[in-house]
């Protein structure tokens, strides 16, 4: 992902000078900026899903007690499962199949390259909610970490 958001970035200073400095804006740059906040944001919603520092309300986990607790935290990455296993996998092969033989208006680039985002990301959902769960499980993690709550708010 850091790798992504760095192409982006270069890519995004490429259309502004391409467009201010050398007067003749690029045309392929923003077909390659939305393929890839397409891909970066659904592979960041899987890791920060992995990481367990996704946006949840905490109020009713508060509210709760001890065994009811454990499992409204076990009931999150069952959802995650679910909703990846029957959501974003099989409507991204289903999308990717629709799309096949349409291409990109600029760049010419298959279509289910995009698609194929959501199969992927779907599968990275399942696969980190898998482990979450096999470490709420094992009592290895219930929570996590406040540096990772801190990093994924912004403060």
């Amino acid at each position: 992902m850091s790798l992504l958001l760095g192409g982006m970035v270069a890519v995004l200073a490429w259309q502004v000078f391409s467009r201010y400095a050398l007067n003749s804006p690029s045309v392929s740059s923003e077909e390659i900026l939305r393929m890839s906040v397409v891909w970066l944001s659904l592979l960041g919603a899987a890791y920060s899903c992995g990481k367990g520092t996704h946006m949840s309300i905490e109020l009713l986990h508060d509210l709760v007690p001890g065994p009811a607790r454990r499992a409204l935290t076990m009931l999150v990455p069952v959802s995650f499962i679910v909703f990846a296993g029957g959501v974003m996998i099989p409507g991204g092969l289903r999308a990717m199949e629709i799309a096949n033989g349409q291409t990109t208006a600029v760049l010419r680039l298959p279509m289910p390259w995009i698609y194929a985002s959501l199969p992927v990301s779907g599968t990275l959902f399942v696969a980190y909610s898998l482990l979450n769960l096999v470490d709420l499980v094992r009592h290895r993690r219930d929570q996590p970490d406040e540096a990772d709550k801190l990093i994924a708010a912004g403060d």
